[in-house]
């Protein structure tokens, strides 16, 4: 089954992702995996599961606690589609995958994050970022990580690290440092993860 992306920001830079296929959405916001149907709507497109409501209007959006009079509480509002892809911004390609006998929940989600880890005196700054369902999918997991080239000095060192998580609670964390970009590093990595408690995770 093929989804089709699209990232927004909303309220408070909070990030949330739908996947579309056909007259399904799935919202992933907050750790959470929303699965809804297209509904009747006077206007833009709604979506719903009977308990909540993704309603897109044009490039925004909103999640919502469904009611009958359509005022339930909100859960994520303002939201805005980013851009896609320009000519001028690239992107980091890799899967992730861990070497535990273990299958992944149908509620995990998979986060990925490109960061500059240039300065050993200050915490790591975050690029760019991407939440993955992966749902039925098993490991590896293919990511595409998208970033704008304009961000990244070559001097500056640059790192990919991933984490697993089931009901927001970590399950499996890198060990070990993915470098990519400058220096001579490459944009695409495959990463083995680590169940959380086996190894202490390690960065620069």
């Amino acid at each position: 089954m093929e989804w089709n992306q699209f990232d927004y920001t909303c309220e408070g830079g909070a990030k949330l992702t739908a996947y579309l296929h056909n007259d399904t959405v799935k919202i992933l916001f907050n750790n959470h995996v929303y699965r809804m149907q297209q509904v009747v709507a006077a206007s833009g497109t709604r979506y719903s599961d009977g308990r909540v409501v993704w309603w897109s209007k044009g490039n925004g959006g909103f999640l919502q606690h469904d009611s009958p009079d359509g005022n339930g509480e909100m859960i994520v509002k303002d939201c805005q589609l980013n851009r896609p892809l320009q000519a001028g911004q690239a992107e980091i390609t890799g899967t992730v995958s861990y070497l535990v006998r273990s299958a992944l929940p149908p509620d995990a989600i998979i986060q990925v994050e490109l960061q500059d880890i240039s300065r050993a005196d200050a915490p790591a700054t975050t690029i760019s970022d991407h939440s993955i369902a992966p749902e039925q999918r098993q490991v590896p997991i293919a990511f595409r990580l998208r970033f704008n080239p304009s961000e990244i000095d070559p001097h500056h060192v640059y790192a990919v690290n991933a984490r697993i998580t089931v009901e927001g609670q970590l399950r499996f964390i890198n060990d070990r440092t993915y470098l990519v970009l400058t220096q001579g590093h490459p944009s695409h990595v495959e990463m083995i993860l680590k169940p959380v408690g086996q190894s202490a995770p390690s960065h620069p």
